[in-house]
């Protein structure tokens, strides 16, 4: 005795599969909008980094300033106090800090 098979709806003919993806015009608007969302999003990524980017070069700016200011500084303080501390006798204090000692 044979077995008959039963047909589902795999086995309706149909015309569907005869015309690809590139000829359907829904599918060619969604492919090119969804391109279009991920270009949007890719030029805020980028427009976020360069103004990160930017950030980054002036607080270098800004850090390289004050490190030519604190080197600067010190020299010119250095000269103007080294003098007179190396003239003061032992126990002498100076005239610019009054009152300053070092406990140990």
């Amino acid at each position: 005795m044979r077995i008959k098979f039963r047909k589902g709806l795999e086995d309706i003919r149909t015309r569907s599969g005869l015309t690809g993806d590139a000829e359907n015009p829904q599918r060619k608007y969604l492919r090119v909008a969804c391109l279009e969302l991920r270009k949007s999003l890719c030029k805020k990524v980028r427009d976020a980094a360069r103004s990160r980017a930017a950030e980054m070069d002036r607080k270098i700016a800004e850090l390289d300033g004050e490190e030519a200011r604190t080197l600067a500084v010190p020299e010119i303080g250095e000269q103007a106090h080294a003098i007179p501390a190396l003239h003061m006798a032992r126990g002498q204090r100076s005239a610019a800090q009054p009152g300053f000692t070092l406990k140990y």
